[in-house]
């Protein structure tokens, strides 16, 4: 029996589970027996139906498709390794999936009582008769799975070692729980401004490759005293929401803010903090592979596309880390709020439910953890950090994307059965409200002390961390903010030209007390010692207050690019304009003020970075309202058609020639060209995979390859 033959007389229930579980197959525009079967059979059909699985249901339907190596019909209980109540509730998912059907009448109507949610002993009987029963399997299935003998003596990636996980559970208080999420928002937030400040002063070049190198990273890592993989998921995320640029520079592109970065940082925080869990949910790549590299011979840069893909194994339809993520987060909503359990078991859980998820690595499910207690979506207990567990907003941004996928689902029922659209994958309104709650009001001003340390006692507001960063370094991050006022940034901010009381006024403008007076010293004695050296406009012109000073410039060898020409005692001429000039008087660590600007400097424009356009053309897709109305029509169709024999669909090729091939008998071939010409080929099958038919012409006796796409017909041969 055909696939398309147990369609036509399937009971009521099990067609209607079927259609309601592959809601991808279907097509409006041909509502016919035939199609729906050739769609369900065809490679992509069958790959879609197998990465819905889980790990318990793919392991016996690897098993079946083993069987099916050796004979199209198989009978359940006559395979080894397959535990009888493993088949029972894996049968009933396969039929639905269009994977598997039962091959005899008996075995489907057993089937379809052994999948009604009874329970009672009737159900149990009828799934035995199921298990007891023979069954048939997708043909393309076997070329997809690992059936080879090779395949098979190597454990699949989705098994893992179950005595090697812990799985104890952990506690975790409530006050711990809102306190960390509360503080993990407000110190992303910040270090996400913190970065974009840093591109901002200190522009990164581009890589040939478009991207930054890992050094490049390990510098605004160190800067911001984050780990390497937090700040790699901070660019790309900044990078996805236009925040960080390239500059229009022909000779020296280089990744810096964007011009409209300041705005958009000084927004609603919880609004920014939507954004930027949004853009990380729907991030492609994988940061433990950008800070490790793909292989030993090949490197990866941040911010660069790579030209391949990162994941090797098993192509699924929704990419692998948007998954993987999403994955993570429904394990974390089923631990529930106040229980925590090991990285380790939350990643055997992952593979259970996705088996063929091409991110297997552990280290990936464990970066992806850490990234969600930097997000505030998850925390640790305070003595178990290898221990993982929900907050509420990782709760409820979980739920909130269980049912946006099931709206998603609805609009659009191509993302059935696996039901994961990355489009879809956005933070809810009730989750950003539920943070704007919990976070604390930004403070205008901060506490200057004696020490030269500036404290924030919370989130600081955007003006007033722009000023100190000017003057100071970020020390410490949190719910608080601690710089550090040194001499090197003061010099760095007055050497524009800055005077020593617009540096103490811009200072007390913030400080919530009298500035100290070691503060003032500071600037003081910085500012005297720039004051030495003072480089003015023209060429260049170097005027000094002790002629011993102009002497120890002359006689530097680094000077020499500039072509100083002593006029006085305490003026030079340079040949190079004032920017260059006080570049090489600071390679030759020689302290100098930028006396005055040679004109307003031209601001260059930052090209942000977007995804090209694509447009998609989606196909129609049956409707909630019309399903009825669609399986009514399919299931009204002529009686001449349903008896048909029908080989006009691959399924219905692919069994005969399987068969011919089993029986050594030779059959009638038609098959089209790229054309549309038509022609019969008469052939002894011999083996058939990946969707291609190969045996031996009896006509000529040479070995031949064809594609059972192209196949119209099969029949016997007289």
């Amino acid at each position: 029996m055909t696939f398309s033959q147990w369609l036509s007389h399937s009971a009521d229930a099990d067609f209607e589970s079927f259609v309601r579980t592959r809601r991808d197959l279907l097509q409006p525009e041909s509502p016919t027996m035939a199609a729906l079967a050739a769609a369900a059979s065809s490679r992509i059909g069958v790959s879609r139906g197998i990465e819905a699985l889980d790990a318990q249901t793919l392991e016996v339907f690897i098993s079946l498709a083993k069987a099916a190596r050796t004979t199209p019909e198989i009978e359940i209980t006559g395979i080894p390794h397959i535990d009888p109540s493993l088949a029972e509730a894996a049968l009933p998912r396969l039929r639905d999936l269009g994977l598997a059907w039962p091959a005899d009448e008996s075995t489907g109507g057993a089937g379809t009582a052994g999948n009604s949610g009874s329970g009672g002993a009737g159900e149990a009987g009828t799934a035995g008769a199921a298990v007891a029963g023979v069954w048939k399997i997708q043909s393309e299935a076997i070329t997809l799975l690992p059936t080879s003998a090779a395949e098979s003596a190597r454990a699949y990636p989705w098994q893992i070692d179950g005595s090697a996980i812990d799985s104890s559970t952990a506690t975790i208080g409530q006050p711990l729980i809102h306190n960390s999420e509360q503080a993990a928002v407000a110190e992303v937030i910040s270090s996400l401004r913190g970065l974009v400040d840093e591109l901002a002063a200190s522009p990164v070049s581009r890589l040939t490759s478009g991207g930054i190198s890992k050094r490049d990273v390990s510098r605004l890592a160190r800067s911001l005293e984050l780990n390497l993989e937090q700040t790699i998921t901070l660019l790309l995320a900044a990078k996805s929401l236009h925040l960080i640029g390239v500059l229009d520079d022909a000779l020296d592109p280089q990744w810096t803010a964007a011009d409209d970065a300041d705005s958009a940082l000084a927004g609603d925080r919880a609004e920014l903090w939507a954004a930027l869990v949004g853009a990380w949910l729907r991030e492609l790549l994988d940061v433990t592979q950008l800070a490790a590299g793909a292989s030993e011979n090949e490197r990866l840069t941040v911010l660069a596309a790579p030209k391949k893909s990162l994941f090797k194994g098993y192509g699924l339809s929704v990419p692998a880390m948007p998954l993987l993520r999403f994955a993570v987060l429904s394990v974390l909503h089923d631990i529930g709020l106040g229980s925590a359990r090991s990285a380790g078991w939350i990643h055997a859980e992952v593979l259970r439910r996705h088996p063929l998820l091409p991110a297997h690595e552990f280290a990936m499910t464990e970066a992806v953890l850490h990234t969600c207690v930097t997000f505030g979506l998850a925390t640790t207990p305070l003595q178990q950090p290898d221990h993982f567990g929900p907050s509420r907003f990782g709760l409820r941004l979980a739920a909130g994307l269980d049912r946006a996928m099931a709206e998603h689902a609805k609009q659009d029922p191509s993302i059935l059965p696996l039901g994961v659209s990355v489009e879809a994958l956005t933070v809810p309104g009730d989750v950003i409200a539920a943070v704007t709650e919990g976070l604390g009001a930004e403070v205008d001003t901060v506490l200057i002390q004696s020490d030269l340390t500036a404290v924030a006692t919370g989130p600081i507001e955007p003006r007033v961390h722009q000023i100190l960063r000017k003057y100071a370094v970020v020390e410490a991050r949190g719910q608080g903010t601690v710089y550090r006022i040194d001499a090197e940034t003061i010099e760095d901010t007055m050497q524009a030209g800055l005077t020593p009381e617009e540096a103490l006024a811009e200072l007390a403008e913030i400080s919530a007390e009298e500035l100290p007076s070691t503060l003032e010293f500071l600037v003081q004695n910085t500012a005297s010692k720039l004051r030495r050296v003072r480089v003015a406009g023209a060429r260049a012109v170097l005027i000094v207050d002790d002629p011993v000073d102009l002497d120890v410039i002359l006689s530097d060898q680094a000077m020499m690019p500039a072509g100083l020409e002593r006029l006085a005692p305490t003026v030079a001429i340079a040949q190079l304009g004032p920017e260059r000039t006080m570049h090489l008087l600071e390679a030759g660590d020689h302290h100098a003020l930028l006396h005055s600007a040679a004109g307003p400097v031209r601001k260059r424009r930052v090209i942000t970075e977007s995804e090209p356009e694509v447009s998609v053309r989606r196909r129609p897709r049956v409707s909630d309202g019309h399903l009825g109305e669609y399986m009514r029509i399919l299931r009204s169709a002529p009686a001449a058609a349903a008896a048909q024999v029908s080989t006009d669909e691959p399924l219905g090729h692919m069994d005969r020639l399987r068969e011919a091939a089993e029986a050594k008998q030779r059959v009638l071939i038609r098959i089209a060209d790229s054309q549309g010409k038509e022609r019969t080929i008469e052939m002894l099958p011999a083996t058939l995979n990946a969707g291609r038919v190969r045996g031996v012409v009896t006509t000529t006796g040479a070995e031949a390859s064809l594609a059972v796409a192209r196949i119209v017909s099969v029949t016997p041969s007289p």
